[in-house]
């Protein structure tokens, strides 16, 4: 893969790393640039205020995952210039703003249990990538801080709203032709290699439904995240709109979904029985109201 400079006007914000990731940084940095990417890096001496200012001149910001924790698991102390820049870029609220986070090792194991905490909180703005190569992970960002929203018209009507992971699409194919049998239904597949942002979409089509249904079997770090993010999108626990996350047994744990007690209700079955617990949920809403 070669890579060609093309003026795409993309500004990003390269955040501190841990020593393990210095040389690693140095080299990214070499390639962003020889890719026309225009590289902004934090000043030693910066403040808070200064950094904010910095990561929200930017289109995105990048973030490098290596053995080493740049922050604090218990929520406090973003002491590491690493943390304190992910903390501010995370509060960055603005139409099109991304953070790419990268483990270029591609491991979340004993020595690195943080990447997968960061990968649980992963959300429609933010991408992560376990690719090894400086060259394929520049490519991806550019690829998708490149792409168009993709204009959503197909709205209507329907009792269920059904959305899932890409990932998912094989069986969540089969769930979504099963669940049409007994209902209406409108299905989503996120891609969040694109730059489509789902926001705008998912809260209306939701409006024009009775129920929405997160679907997962391998995506379950994106799953959890993303349905707890539609749940706060929507309302909260003032949303018109209930919501159910549906998870295949194959590879869904109870006690990954325990978070969501006391946000919206979940099950964990066959596939084959999946469009039944749905079915439950949505005669017990509908019989409601």
């Amino acid at each position: 893969m070669f890579l060609e400079l093309l003026n795409q006007d993309i500004k990003v914000f390269l955040a501190d790393v841990t020593s393990d990731m210095t040389n690693t940084r140095h080299n990214l940095s070499n390639v962003l640039q020889r890719a026309g990417i225009e590289v902004v890096v934090p000043n030693d001496k910066a403040t808070a205020d200064e950094i904010r200012r910095q990561i929200d001149a930017c289109d995105c910001t990048i973030h490098l995952l290596g053995v080493l924790n740049f922050y604090n698991e218990e929520g406090a102390g973003y002491d590491s210039p690493a943390g304190l820049q992910y903390r501010i870029a995370r509060a960055i609220k603005k139409d099109g703003f991304k953070m790419f986070f990268w483990n270029p090792s591609g491991l979340v194991n004993s020595r690195n249990l943080y990447v997968n905490n960061i990968r649980r909180d992963i959300v429609e703005n933010t991408i992560y990538s376990a690719t090894t190569s400086e060259i394929v992970f520049v490519e991806e960002l550019r690829t998708i801080m490149s792409v168009k929203p993709k204009p959503v018209t197909d709205l209507g009507a329907a009792d269920i709203y059904f959305i899932y992971n890409d990932l998912d699409k094989e069986t969540a194919g089969e769930i979504l032709s099963m669940l049409s049998d007994l209902q209406t239904v409108k299905g989503l597949s996120i891609n969040m290699s694109f730059a489509t942002e789902y926001n705008d979409i998912i809260s209306g089509q939701l409006s024009q439904c009775k129920i929405g249904v997160v679907y997962y079997d391998y995506a379950e770090d994106w799953a959890v995240s993303f349905a707890r993010q539609i749940w706060k999108d929507n309302g909260g626990r003032g949303s018109v709109v209930p919501l159910f996350l549906a998870a295949n047994k194959n590879h869904a744990q109870e006690k990954e979904l325990n978070v969501l007690k006391g946000i919206m209700e979940y099950s964990i079955s066959d596939k084959s029985v999946i469009p039944l617990d749905i079915k439950i949920f949505y005669d017990k809403v509908t019989k409601k109201n």
